[in-house]
């Protein structure tokens, strides 16, 4: 009986990944209706019979792209949820930890919130929108507790208030002044849940702990 080494697997994995940061880099320079599986080919160091074994075609691979950052951010997220904060606290870390999601993971970052939602095709539209919706979802969970009502509306209200900072400073070429906005993803996180006056103030002591970082 033959045995797989596992040698096999670790490059099939490593080709993989290495593929789709291809494909997430070549839409971030040329865009998705621009970007060629030979240009990911070409990025990624691998040949088509490799792409082929991963990935159905163009549109696959962005997908499974766009699921890598979504997988990413919604792992963050269920992290949160289990660390026994606050309601508050939930949600500045989770504005923080989206950011810090989004300055790793730039490429992938503007594949979502840019390529799929508004310039690529109709599935990675619907892939990005049930990826907000599984989101707002979690928010609204973690927000039960707070004084404010909170539904799904509420919570996709403060992921709208992130994902128009984030899209203005991606499409900007700005995405290294993110963490300097942390405190306006905070306000935008919790406005919807706590009003105006208490997230002003959290937003204010946010503002505090990135200068003391910065």
């Amino acid at each position: 009986m033959p045995v797989s080494t596992p040698g096999a697997d670790v490059l099939s994995v490593s080709d993989r990944d290495q593929i789709l940061q291809a494909m997430a880099d070549s839409c971030a320079r040329r865009g998705y209706r621009e970007t060629t599986i030979e240009a990911v080919l070409e990025q990624a160091g691998v040949e088509r019979d490799t792409f082929d074994l991963h990935f159905a075609g163009k549109e696959d691979c962005a997908l499974a792209a766009l699921n890598k950052i979504v997988s990413e951010c919604l792992a963050r997220i269920s992290m949160i949820e289990q660390a026994g904060l606050t309601p508050v606290e939930r949600r500045k870390y989770e504005a923080k930890a989206l950011i810090d999601l989004i300055c790793t993971r730039t490429a992938f970052a503007r594949l979502g919130s840019i390529e799929a939602r508004q310039l690529g095709t109709q599935a990675m539209r619907e892939s990005y929108e049930s990826a907000v919706r599984v989101l707002a979802l979690m928010m609204e969970r973690l927000g039960g507790e707070t004084a404010a009502a909170s539904s799904t509306m509420t919570a996709r209200a403060a992921l709208g208030g992130i994902e128009a900072l984030v899209r203005r400073e991606l499409s900007a070429g700005r995405e290294q002044r993110l963490p300097q906005l942390i405190p306006n993803f905070v306000y935008a996180a919790l406005v919807p849940f706590v009003g105006q006056g208490e997230a002003l103030r959290q937003a204010k002591q946010a503002a505090r702990v990135v200068a003391e970082e910065g």
